[in-house]
C-alpha cells in the first residue's frame, strides 16, 4: 500500500514538473509605467495576456517586494486581490479577447531605497492538468527625491515620476503643500510626551491617524527640502524618519507633492 502510494506520488510530480517545463500556449508579458520611482510615490504595472486558444481557469500571481501595496486599476473580468505581498487576478475563464491588458498602481513606501524586483507566475488548467509557468521578472529603481536646484544633474530628476491617472488637485495651479517629518506609527494610540522622552525630542509630536495606524509627525515645513534637511539631522536609533507631505490638509504621496510644486514654480516664472 505504502509502494503503491509513493509510486501515485511520484507520477504525479512528474506530470506537475513536465506541465511547467512544456512550451505555454498562452503569452504573458508585463512592462512598468517607468524605470525609476520616488519613495512614497507611485507606478503602474500592465500585464498583457495573448490568450491563443485558451478558453479555461486561469490566474496570474505576482510577488511584490516588502513594503509595496498594490491597487488594482483594471481587471478585465478577473477577481483582482492583494494580500500578504502577492498580487492576483483570477478568472474562472479567460475573456473571448485575444489580447487582455490588465493594470494595477503600487504605493511605495517611504523608507525604501534602491533596485526592486517583482517576480510573478501564471497557471492555466488543460486537459484536467495544472500548468505553471514563471513569468519574466522586472525591476524598478526606488530613489529619495531631490530639489532639481541641489545639482544641475538632478534637474531632470521630476521625469521619473508616473503622468498617468493625475488627481485632480495635481492639476491645481495654487497648492497649499506643508511637509513634516514622520517619527513613528503604531496599531494603538501613544502618549506624545512619552514619545518625546523616548526619542529625545524637543519639539511639539502630532497625532494623526491614517489608514488604520496611529502615525506620530514632528515640524511643518513649507518646502520638502526644508523637512528633508530636518530629517537628516535627526538622530533616531528606532526608527527611520522620512518626509510626508500634504495639500490643504490631505495627506498625498512626495511624488505628486512635487508634481505640484514643479507646476507652482512653473505658474510663478510665466507671470
Amino acid at each position: 500500500m505504502i509502494r503503491q502510494l509513493f509510486v501515485s506520488a511520484m507520477l504525479l510530480l512528474l506530470c506537475t514538473v513536465q506541465a511547467q517545463a512544456g512550451e505555454s500556449i498562452v503569452r504573458v508579458s508585463q512592462a512598468l509605467s517607468q524605470q525609476k520611482a520616488f519613495a512614497g510615490g507611485t507606478f503602474v504595472v500592465k500585464i498583457k495576456i495573448e490568450r491563443r486558444s485558451l478558453d479555461s481557469y486561469f490566474q496570474i500571481q505576482q510577488d511584490l517586494p516588502q513594503g509595496m501595496e498594490a491597487v488594482g486599476m483594471e481587471s478585465q473580468g478577473a477577481v483582482f486581490s492583494f494580500k500578504d505581498g502577492k498580487v492576483r487576478y483570477t478568472w474562472l475563464r479567460l475573456p473571448a479577447n485575444e489580447e487582455i491588458q490588465v493594470m494595477y498602481k503600487i504605493r511605495v513606501p517611504f523608507e525604501m531605497r534602491g533596485q526592486q524586483k517583482i517576480e510573478g507566475q501564471y497557471y492555466y488548467i488543460r486537459n484536467e492538468e495544472k500548468e505553471i509557468f514563471p513569468m519574466q521578472p522586472t525591476s524598478i529603481e526606488i530613489i529619495e527625491y531631490q530639489s532639481p536646484s541641489d545639482s544641475l544633474a538632478e534637474k531632470s530628476i521630476l521625469g521619473v515620476v508616473n503622468n498617468e491617472n493625475i488627481p485632480t488637485y495635481l492639476t491645481e495651479e495654487k497648492p497649499d503643500l506643508n511637509f513634516k517629518v514622520q517619527i513613528l506609527s503604531s496599531t494603538r494610540k501613544l502618549s506624545r510626551d512619552s514619545i518625546r522622552k523616548e526619542f529625545g525630542v524637543k519639539e511639539p509630536v502630532e497625532e494623526e491617524n491614517y489608514n488604520g495606524l496611529y502615525k506620530y509627525t514632528i515640524g511643518n515645513f513649507k518646502t520638502y527640502e526644508q523637512a528633508r534637511d530636518y530629517k537628516n539631522r535627526l538622530s533616531l536609533q528606532k526608527y527611520i524618519p522620512f518626509v510626508i507631505a500634504y495639500n490643504r490638509g490631505a495627506r498625498i504621496t512626495v511624488g505628486e507633492a512635487m508634481q505640484l510644486a514643479a507646476k507652482r514654480k512653473t505658474v510663478v516664472k510665466e507671470k
